[in-house]
């Protein structure tokens, strides 16, 4: 059974672990990295209602360690208002999840502690999870000398200006040099020291 516990925080990122939900479920589209709309199923809860998915994806997550992972096959379900964790999909994949002392742990298969979450005190547990959203190169790069330059698989300015200033290629406008920096690019300048004989 599921009880609404009216905190303030982000709703967005609170996430209500249920043993008796069968998975994972979410309400916003948005936050989906991947999302497979072909998987279509009916959702019931305890009052009987029944609620179509409309697809099943992961979302990106941020960890306390600034690392990255996924909540993976997640049912995008559009009338949930609260996101949900089925801890039977925790206990499939391996997870270990043991309650003691008014407290819910999760451990991986390796012992890991994945989350240690308090009851509250209307009896449930909820896990404030932080979601990042996945970058697309074409939804965030507006500037056109920008794009130009990942067309070109990254070429450098000083190359794309002469492409233009010579008419090697038609299409390519004038391109004026940038003093912003390329992450790829500077990433992939990085030299790797050589490993000591030793």
């Amino acid at each position: 059974m599921f009880v609404h516990h009216g905190d303030t925080e982000n709703q967005n990122n609170v996430w209500y672990l249920d043993s008796g939900a069968s998975n994972h479920m979410y309400g916003k589209r948005e936050l989906f990295v991947e999302l497979d709309e072909t998987i279509q199923a009916q959702v019931s809860f305890g009052d009987s209602s029944m609620t179509p998915v409309k697809g099943r994806g992961n979302i990106l997550i941020k960890l306390k360690n600034g690392d990255h992972d996924y909540i993976s096959n997640v049912y995008y379900v559009l009338a949930m208002k609260s996101n949900i964790l089925s801890m039977g999909q925790h206990l499939e994949k391996g997870y270990n999840i043991s309650m003691k002392d008014c407290h819910l742990t999760i451990k991986d298969n390796h012992g890991n502690l994945i989350a240690r979450v308090r009851m509250s005190k209307n009896r449930i547990f909820a896990l404030n999870i932080q979601h990042d959203a996945a970058k697309s190169l074409s939804a965030i790069i507006k500037d056109k000398d920008w794009l130009w330059h990942l067309t070109f698989g990254h070429l450098n300015f000083g190359s794309l200006k002469l492409l233009s200033s010579k008419n090697m290629v038609k299409v390519l406008p004038h391109t004026a040099h940038t003093n912003e920096v390329c992450e790829s690019c500077i990433l992939a300048s990085i030299t790797e020291l050589a490993l000591p004989k030793k």
